[in-house]
């Protein structure tokens, strides 16, 4: 079995994880983000996306932040915590989901936290000239983005079926390829597309598979109520979310899910989060 799952996410602007693995993993990354564009996404090699507003070496980072490059302060919106893909299918007629993040669940080892990193993360760009842009330094002819991030991950320890102590994790077996791919033209520069390959790595049949994004969503303004400062909060309370059906002129069915702030904090949280399911091969 492989399987294919594209998972896309689209800003609309009105328009440390420390684990203690042994050395069949790869080092956790959970540095990188997509700086190319408007839209910062925090990207790691471990299936989780987003940065949960966690410093970074000191440093505050976008977790999915719109827009990333702007001086304007009231247009510095982030939009999730955190998000991850859960897989689920059926091996021997059980049932079996693999999980890279559950809601309060935050450590490696813990229930919910089930993909192992496999490989660093790559960086790979289509931009060639370096009067242009710094990401020339990484200008590959297989590269598919202005900002390629590649990476593996997989659910289970030495060989398949080895739940690396994880309770109640009964793994998959599946190996996961992700890349990302995220531009710098204006009229590509809010959203990035995520390209999952899903192999099955174990000698059992997995049926009736599925595959899902979950995402704490929560659109607000750091500069507006900070999480990082004393009393400081979040206001994502009155977030709403949504899903479009419509149909736009060229027919195209949008079919995007998506959040916002319900009153806008007072200009401070004005745009959109939203996620589609591009479509996937077997």
């Amino acid at each position: 079995m492989k399987k294919n799952w594209h998972y896309y996410a689209q800003i609309f602007l009105i328009v440390a994880f420390c684990t203690q693995l042994s050395a069949q993993f790869a080092d956790d990354v959970y540095d990188k983000y997509t700086s190319v564009g408007q839209l910062g996404l925090a990207v790691t090699n471990f299936g989780v996306l987003g940065n949960g507003w966690n410093k970074i070496d000191g440093r505050i980072q976008p977790s999915c932040m719109y827009k990333q490059n702007t001086e304007i302060l009231r247009e510095q919106v982030e939009h999730f915590s955190y998000a991850g893909l859960w897989i689920g299918g059926k091996v021997n007629g059980e049932r079996r989901v693999s999980t890279a993040i559950v809601d309060g669940v935050f450590e490696s080892g813990q229930e919910g936290f089930e993909f192992f990193a496999n490989s660093n993360i790559q960086i790979q760009s289509s931009i060639s000239s370096t009067s242009l842009d710094s990401m020339a330094q990484y200008y590959s002819p297989y590269a598919v983005s202005h900002q390629d991030f590649t990476m593996d991950f997989k659910d289970y320890g030495t060989i398949p079926t080895d739940d690396y102590g994880i309770p109640n994790h009964t793994p998959l077996g599946i190996d996961v390829h992700l890349e990302s791919y995220a531009w710098n033209f204006s009229f590509a520069d809010a959203f990035v597309i995520l390209n999952y390959t899903i192999k099955n790595a174990s000698n059992e049949t997995i049926k009736d598979i599925y595959g899902g994004m979950w995402m704490d969503a929560s659109v607000a303004n750091m500069n507006y109520t900070s999480t990082y400062e004393p009393g400081g909060g979040f206001t994502w309370y009155d977030n709403l979310d949504g899903y479009d059906q419509t149909t736009d002129d060229a027919g195209f069915t949008r079919d995007i899910a998506y959040q916002y702030d319900a009153d806008g904090d007072d200009g401070w949280a004005e745009s959109y989060i939203g996620v589609s399911f591009l479509g996937g091969t077997v």
